[in-house]
């Protein structure tokens, strides 16, 4: 039975139909079964949306002027649901910032009610723990305690290689200490969100969290990255989890093929030149490849499409990423 390899051409323009057969003639020589690399899910979160974040601030704007012209019961009713709303759009880089300045709001608000101190303290230390101590203005009465006093040891523990993980907009390791509240947390892979939500730390103990960030599909683009082929040896991001793919680039001599298992790859070798035409038809996907003009062997993105050897239908999805010249 052959072994199963994914296949991954590294540049720019589609093969010919020569080099196709090429291609498939050296995995049939290998006793090896191409196949394309599978799809990456689409992202849940949608892209920035500067209107979003325009009708959130407008609405802080809107509970500033109701505060101040003391209409408190509209004021605390634009501010709840306004804090649902920053709550359902953490994919926004400033959602902290929205938050903590919203508690702040409310905080400089309930300030001069009667019974409500208590209460102050609380939404001061949520939006310290957000953003920050502010320097306190002349005649400031806040008098919450400074979040440098208290500190929670926290592990983010489903993070991948290739994740980075930013809090409160400061981006970090897995582990680091912060003062106890409720914190913005977003996870990038590759500059693209992959997770972003709200987690309440306690204070007083260490914690460690799933935050329930998705792990890459072996195997699939985003498993590939963007790997590098202007050396002796393909060089890929950190983190591959294929077990067997292989990489094929063009040289001033022709195609050059490289076998790898996961990170480890061999040497690019000459692709030898099939003088016959192919005797059985080939994937509708294996002619497709990245559009865009490189020098030889030059790479400047990674093969993503979909489909399988047995299939000769077109693919159901095909993706192309341009990452520029390297």
């Amino acid at each position: 039975m052959p072994t199963p390899a994914t296949l991954v051409v590294l540049l720019a323009g589609s093969l010919t139909s020569g080099e196709r057969a090429d291609v498939f003639a050296h995995a049939k020589r290998r006793d090896i079964e191409l196949v394309a690399p599978r799809p990456t899910p689409p992202s849940p979160y949608p892209p920035y949306r500067p209107d979003v974040v325009w009708d959130l601030e407008g609405r802080l704007d809107e509970a500033r002027t109701l505060a101040a012209s003391l209409d408190e019961e509209s004021a605390l009713a634009t501010l709840a649901a306004l804090e649902r709303s920053i709550a359902r759009a953490p994919e926004l880089p400033q959602s902290s910032f929205l938050m903590a300045e919203r508690h702040r709001i409310e905080a400089e608000l309930r300030r001069h009610q009667p019974g409500e101190q208590e209460r102050v303290l609380a939404l001061t230390a949520l939006a310290n723990a957000l953003e920050g101590r502010r320097a306190a203005a002349f005649g400031d009465g806040e008098t919450a305690p400074p979040v440098e006093g208290s500190r929670v040891r926290f592990r983010v523990t489903d993070l991948g290689p290739r994740d980075t993980l930013e809090i409160d907009g400061d981006r970090g390791t897995a582990e680091r200490d912060i003062a106890p509240g409720m914190h913005h947390a977003r996870v990038l892979r590759n500059e693209e969100l992959v997770w972003a939500g709200y987690v309440d730390l306690t204070e007083g103990r260490a914690l460690e969290q799933r935050l329930g960030v998705p792990a890459v599909i072996p195997c699939s683009a985003e498993d590939f990255g963007q790997v590098e082929a202007t050396g002796r040896t393909p060089r890929p991001e950190t983190g591959v989890a294929c077990p067997r793919w292989l990489a094929v680039r063009r040289s001033l001599g022709g195609l050059e093929v490289a076998d790898c298992s996961r990170n480890q790859c061999g040497a690019f070798t000459p692709l030898p030149h099939e003088n016959k035409a192919a005797g059985a038809p080939l994937p509708g996907w294996a002619g497709v490849a990245i559009a865009g003009a490189a020098t030889a062997a030059t790479i400047i993105g990674v093969l993503w499409a979909t489909g399988s050897l047995d299939a000769d239908k077109p693919p159901d999805r095909t993706v192309f990423v341009y990452r520029g010249l390297q």
